[in-house]
């Protein structure tokens, strides 16, 4: 139990990764503060980590009406595919640009609301908490999705997805003080991989067209990597196979670090790839999360 105030209880929020999942983090939050629940820290992975930091530079409202304009031509343009493929799907340089128009100038260590993010160290497989640093970095770092997003170099080290290890840092929220934590769990429920689609062979027809290397074919042959190359866009079943993987990870977390309150907004039709849909997918997220106010301002007192 972390420590209190002059009484007053602290409240956390944990906010998972998901990919465009995450905009159900917008929703959240809304609903939390619309419900008048203070919030004392929050801790993010990965696009969990990119809507937390709008929170903690009271940029979260003015991102979300941004984001709405977003249409799949806007999310493209955002999506600079790396080719050859040596570590990455996507360079993720642009995504960078983006963040950076948002958070320039910003520090971790300096933020006036609390916050921290986490990621992967890529040699060592450690998971590290970011205090401190250049925020553009540290959330390029927690976003970089091993296979679709290249891995992000600070300093001397390269890091990955924070979902690698730890894909909803409830024990963050703890280590900030947090006496309540509430964590939105984006991966409750996770699309099916599609099975063999006859579009893999066009796939390789484009690849070779490419000129990419046969063993570079083999590794993409089962993914549909041909809308990418025709019109690059987020591959969805490259996502859907992260979002199943940590599913389990979060599940064997939560068990160890158990939130007072769990979000989880059903996002079963999303894949995570739909970067254009904040609004739909922010709506779920804040009906989801109306569902437990009355409980946790009833347990605040308020």
């Amino acid at each position: 139990m972390g420590s209190q105030v002059g009484g007053m209880v602290k409240v956390g929020v944990a906010l998972g990764g998901g990919g465009a999942r995450g905009y159900a983090h917008f929703g959240a939050l809304f609903a939390l503060e619309r419900s008048g629940i203070p919030i004392h820290c929050v801790a993010g992975t990965s696009i969990g980590a990119v809507v937390g930091a709008m929170w903690a530079t009271y940029q979260h409202i003015d991102c979300y009406k941004m984001l709405r304009k977003l249409d799949k031509a806007g999310v493209r343009d955002i999506l600079d595919p790396e080719l050859p493929m040596i570590t990455g799907l996507l360079r993720g340089r642009k995504l960078y640009d983006v963040m950076e128009s948002w958070f320039k100038g910003y520090r971790v260590e300096s933020l006036t609301r609390l916050f921290c993010a986490n990621a992967v160290m890529l040699n060592t497989g450690e998971e590290v908490t970011f205090n401190s640093g250049l925020l553009s970095d540290v959330l390029r770092a927690s976003v970089s999705v091993p296979v679709i997003l290249s891995p992000w170099r600070i300093g001397e080290f390269s890091f990955v997805d924070g979902g690698v290890v730890n894909p909803l840092p409830v024990r963050q929220c703890r280590e900030m003080g947090a006496d309540i934590v509430i964590a939105v769990n984006l991966l409750g429920v996770v699309p099916a991989l599609e099975p063999y689609s006859p579009e893999q062979d066009e796939i390789k027809k484009v690849a070779h067209r490419l000129h990419l290397p046969e063993e570079v074919v083999e590794a993409v042959s089962d993914i549909p990597l041909l809308h990418k190359l025709r019109n690059p866009k987020v591959p969805e079943t490259a996502f859907a196979a992260v979002l199943i993987s940590q599913r389990a990870l979060v599940n064997a977390n939560l068990r160890e670090w158990a939130p007072d309150y769990l979000v989880q907004p059903d996002l079963s039709r999303y894949t995570g790839a739909e970067f254009h849909l904040v609004e739909e997918i922010s709506d779920i997220g804040l009906e989801t999360t109306e569902k437990i106010i009355p409980e946790i301002t009833g347990r605040l007192g308020l």
